[in-house]
C-alpha cells in the first residue's frame, strides 16, 4: 500500500487523498501527518489485503486511532463526552499510547496497572473507549477481565427530609436551582432554562448546559437524549413564582460550583445527608416510586431512556418503605 502524500493548502491546513473503493477522496487536516493518517485509516477499511493492511496499521499509533475516532463524531459527541475522551487520551494507558495498532499489547496487564491509580469505575470507562477504537479496525483486546465496580451509597432525601428541605430553603438566594432540581432536572437541563419555559403547571426541558473542551460552559440545543426533552409538571407551586419574578432570563445565571457548594451548607446544618444537585433528581426518583409513580410516568418526567439505569442509580427506598414492607411481612407469619 502506498503511503499517500499531502500538500499544504493556502489556508494552511494540509490535504491528502487516497482512492477508496474507486473513488479519490480528499482529507484536509491542520497537520501533515494527520491528513496522511485520515487518508490511511480510508484505505485500511477498504483495503481486503491483510498484508497491505498490516503495514497500514504499523503507522498509526493508538493515539492516533482515538484522535480520529472523535474526529469523525465530533458532530454528534456533546462536548463533555469529548472531553472525557481528551482526559483520557491524556491521562490513561500513557505506556501504550504511542505504540503502533499492530504492537502486541497485554491488556490485561496494562489494566492491571492502571487499576492501581484510578477507580474501577473509570477503568471501565477508559477501556471502553479503547476497545471500542480497536474493534473499527477489527483488532482485539482478547479477554480482560476488569475491576468490579462497587456499589456506592448513593444520599437522596427521604419523603420528610424533602419537606424539611423546601421550607428551610425558602427565600435562599439559590431556592430555585435546587428547586428545579428537584423536580428531576439534571443539572446541565437547569442549567438552560429561562424564565420561558416554566409556566404556572409545566417547566418545558430543552436544551442543556455543558462543559466544552476549554472548561468553559457552553449551551446546546440538544439534551442528552431523546426522552430528555419533556414536560415536567409543576409539583412545588413556588417554583412558577419565583420564575415569573426572576431578575434575569435565565433562572440560573450562576457557575455550578458556586450553588453546589452551599446546598451542602444547607444539609449540613439540617443534618441530611450531603446530596448534592444530583441527588435531588435522585430524591426526585425516589419519590415517585415512593407514592406509586408508575416506572413508565416516572422514566417520562424524568427524562430517562434505560429503565435499568432509573433502577439501579436514581431509585433509592426510603427507610420508612422498607420499615413497612418488613412489619408486612412478619404480620403474615405472625
Amino acid at each position: 500500500m502506498k503511503i499517500p502524500a499531502a500538500t499544504q493548502l493556502p489556508s494552511g491546513s494540509w490535504r491528502s487523498q487516497a482512492t477508496v473503493n474507486g473513488r479519490r477522496m480528499s482529507f484536509t487536516k491542520e497537520t501533515k501527518q494527520d491528513a496522511v493518517n485520515a487518508a490511511l485509516l480510508a484505505m485500511i477499511t477498504s483495503d481486503p489485503k491483510e498484508e497491505e493492511r498490516r503495514k497500514a496499521l504499523e503507522k498509526i499509533t493508538l493515539r492516533t486511532a482515538i484522535l480520529e475516532y472523535i474526529a469523525r463524531r465530533d458532530k454528534v459527541l456533546s462536548p463533555s463526552t469529548i472531553r472525557a475522551y481528551h482526559s483520557i487520551l491524556n491521562n490513561r494507558f500513557q505506556a501504550v499510547m504511542d505504540l503502533p495498532l499492530t504492537a502486541k499489547i497485554d491488556w490485561q496487564r496494562i489494566v492491571n496497572e492502571e487499576s492501581e491509580n484510578v477507580s474501577a469505575k473509570t477503568i471501565q470507562n477508559c477501556f471502553g473507549l479503547v476497545k471500542s477504537v480497536l474493534a473499527e479496525y477489527d483488532i482485539s483486546t482478547g479477554n480482560v477481565r476488569l475491576p468490579q465496580v462497587m456499589k456506592n451509597h448513593r444520599p437522596f432525601l427521604e419523603p420528610d427530609q424533602l419537606l424539611t428541605f423546601v421550607k428551610a430553603i425558602e427565600g435562599h438566594k439559590y431556592e430555585l436551582p435546587y428547586l428545579l432540581c428537584l423536580h428531576g432536572l439534571r443539572r446541565s437541563e437547569m442549567l438552560a432554562l429561562t424564565k420561558d419555559d416554566v409556566t404556572r403547571k409545566v417547566i418545558h426541558v430543552h436544551g442543556a448546559v455543558v462543559q466544552g473542551m476549554d472548561g468553559e460552559f457552553v449551551k446546546k440545543k440538544e439534551n442528552k437524549n431523546a426522552s430528555s426533552r419533556r414536560d415536567v409538571p409543576v409539583m412545588i407551586p413556588r417554583v412558577a413564582t419565583l420564575a415569573k419574578n426572576f431578575e434575569t432570563e435565565s433562572l440560573c445565571p450562576w457557575h455550578p460550583s458556586t450553588i453546589s457548594k452551599p446546598l451542602t451548607t444547607v444539609c449540613m446544618h439540617l443534618g441530611l445527608p450531603d446530596v448534592g444537585l444530583h441527588g435531588l433528581r435522585r430524591s426526585y426518583a425516589s419519590l415517585c416510586y415512593h407514592l406509586n409513580v408508575s416506572e413508565a410516568q416516572t422514566m417520562e418526567w424524568g427524562g430517562w431512556s434505560d429503565i435499568s439505569t432509573m433502577r439501579k442509580i436514581y431509585i433509592q427506598i426510603a427507610e420508612a418503605d422498607r420499615v413497612k414492607k418488613a412489619d408486612e411481612l412478619k404480620n403474615f407469619f405472625r
